[in-house]
């Protein structure tokens, strides 16, 4: 008699752990921050929110995104690359999209990838573009962050900061370093073993020196984005009455965004709140108003990325499917 076997009794090997855990890191860490918080008062806090201030920090989230999609068109112009700016303007908001409701941050440079390889960019090229892109925005918020170390950076080494802050600044000189290295690079070293993965990056940094006024926008356009993130955040904590000064919102954005990219969460919830208390707490804001303050800025990240999800509807009915680029 023929024998039969089954795997019902066991996860196939498919069986998405990754995100399972994710999930659970980040449900865990909320439930754990709401034992130690009286909820009651939380929900107070965040009745007493004005819907027109949500409004504006709404319209600021999608401005800013307009500002990166902008930066990205300027970026790829450094690989000679042209795309129309409503092509990438789409795939901003589509990439925004699934960037919060897919487990990774990162998830929705997927979708910005193929924004470029449509426009006949090649993988290599269009996978650069993504990162320089990410990379400026780094770059812009560690400008910022550092324009405003001398009046705020000893509060932050005397706090429960201290080791998060110091470590961003060790991301930013690593970044700052890199990117000179990058520069400076010889062209006869470009086919070494070493080099040769970095190859596209290196061209693409290089060429900034060769199109100043290029580079320019970028980094103008690059600050904007970075200056309205942050001002988003600042309209937010207006409507919590947090008398935080811009600056102070400048030290502490980067530290909670390094602390929310860690890959162990889902799109960062849980770790945000958390980094969101602690950053904070340095300043005396109360756990009830920065646990309501980290949600009601979740919630309004995933509701901005409700236009990413129409266009992305939209495309797949016009727009027949390529090739998978990886």
């Amino acid at each position: 008699m023929a024998r039969t076997t089954t795997s019902s009794s066991s996860f196939p090997s498919s069986f998405p752990w990754g995100i399972l855990l994710k999930t659970l890191v980040s449900g865990g860490l909320i439930v754990w921050l709401m034992s130690k918080i009286d909820i009651a008062k939380v929900w107070e806090v965040i009745q007493d929110l004005h819907g027109g201030l949500l409004g504006l920090v709404l319209a600021i989230i999608w401005i800013t995104l307009l500002a990166i999609a902008k930066r990205w068109q300027l970026v790829v112009r450094l690989g000679n690359i042209d795309v129309p700016l409503p092509s990438l303007t789409e795939a901003t908001f589509i990439g925004a999209f699934f960037n919060q409701f897919l487990p990774s941050s990162v998830g929705g440079d997927f979708f910005r990838i193929l924004a470029v390889r449509r426009q006949g960019a090649s993988l290599n090229e269009a996978v650069t573009g993504v990162f320089m892109d990410r990379l400026f925005g780094f770059i812009s918020l560690g400008i910022l962050c550092l324009l405003i170390i001398p009046a705020e950076g000893q509060v932050l080494l005397d706090s429960d900061l201290k080791w998060p802050f110091l470590m961003t600044l060790f991301l930013l000189a690593g970044v700052f370093g890199g990117g000179l290295l990058l520069l400076f690079v010889p062209k006869s070293w470009h086919t070494s073993f070493l080099i040769r993965p970095f190859h596209s990056i290196i061209e693409m940094a290089q060429g900034a020196l060769r199109h100043k006024a290029l580079f320019l926008s970028i980094l103008l356009s690059s600050l904007v984005a970075s200056i309205l993130l942050i001002s988003g955040l600042q309209v937010l904590m207006m409507a919590f009455d947090i008398p935080l000064t811009w600056g102070q919102g400048v030290v502490i954005l980067p530290v909670v965004m390094l602390l929310t990219s860690l890959p162990i969460s889902f799109a960062g919830w849980g770790l945000r709140e958390g980094a969101m208390i602690i950053a904070l707490g340095v300043y005396g804001v109360s756990q009830e108003k920065a646990l309501a303050l980290s949600l009601v800025y979740g919630v309004l990240h995933l509701v901005s990325g409700a236009p990413g999800l129409v266009l992305w509807v939209l495309e797949k009915r016009r727009l027949k499917p390529i090739a998978s680029p990886f």
